[in-house]
């Protein structure tokens, strides 16, 4: 979303704008997920869409130990004083508390369930967004699976597993109540029935939005966010990364 897009996002937004908004918010998520791991469907004879970094099973730093970077830069980001849907909410006002926000929704949101992506797009949406984001679940949790190779319904397969864990965070401070929030992103999945498990690292960017005493998350268009590298790849400081530091959660 421009700058200017941005701003207009304080002024009163006509009801179709908005639901397509949410609408594009969702759909985001499901275009980086299909970008990354190909939607699991055969090839179609047309070349394959840029992917973002893959990096295997033995390989998590995409180069040897000589090759390791540190971050140069680590987060602790702050905790929700309260909790909603059994989530974190009411973060501080502060672009580390959008942060929180942002990677909350990832953690949250970015899941096979669709009990989950909906009460994350419940509790983290602009509320002008909030219904269509959460209209919007059973589709996308299933794309997740299909991006995944699980079966988009019935039971998951043993050792079936999508872990989402994000590793980096930045931000663009543009004024007391909108922070730009661009988070990277570690995705470990699994077919299951004995499938080696397959990481991706992707990276996602949205608008946190100071609304009613707290961080809400409010869509721009994918293709803004920087490009996704691993904790140890020199590209991870390049690309302007902080490291999360996660306490007792890891």
């Amino acid at each position: 979303m421009s700058l200017d897009l941005q701003t207009a996002a304080n002024k009163r937004m006509r009801r179709g704008l908005i639901i397509l908004a949410a609408i594009a918010a969702v759909l985001a998520v499901i275009v980086v997920l299909l970008l990354a791991f190909g939607g699991g469907k055969k090839d179609d004879g047309k070349a394959p869409a840029p992917a973002p970094t893959h990096v295997g099973p033995s390989n998590p730093t995409e180069g040897s130990e000589d090759s390791y970077a540190s971050p140069k830069s680590w987060v602790k980001l702050p905790e929700g004083k309260e909790r909603s849907n059994g989530l974190p909410v009411r973060f501080p006002q502060t672009d580390e508390g959008a942060a929180a926000m942002a990677v909350a929704l990832v953690r949250a949101g970015w899941s096979i369930s669709p009990e989950e992506v909906e009460k994350a797009a419940g509790t983290y949406s602009v509320p002008e967004e909030a219904e269509a984001a959460k209209s919007m679940a059973k589709d996308s949790a299933a794309e997740n699976r299909k991006a995944a190779g699980i079966p988009t319904s019935g039971p998951m397969p043993q050792d079936a597993a999508f872990n989402v864990i994000p590793i980096g965070v930045q931000w663009e401070h543009q004024d007391n109540t909108h922070v730009k929030v661009s988070v990277d992103v570690r995705i470990v999945m699994s077919s299951g029935t004995g499938s080696s498990p397959d990481t991706r690292l992707v990276s996602t960017s949205t608008l946190a939005v100071w609304t009613d005493g707290d961080w809400k998350d409010h869509s721009i268009p994918p293709g803004q966010q920087p490009k996704p590298a691993d904790i140890g790849n020199p590209e991870f400081n390049s690309a302007g990364w902080k490291a999360i530091q996660e306490g007792d959660r890891r």
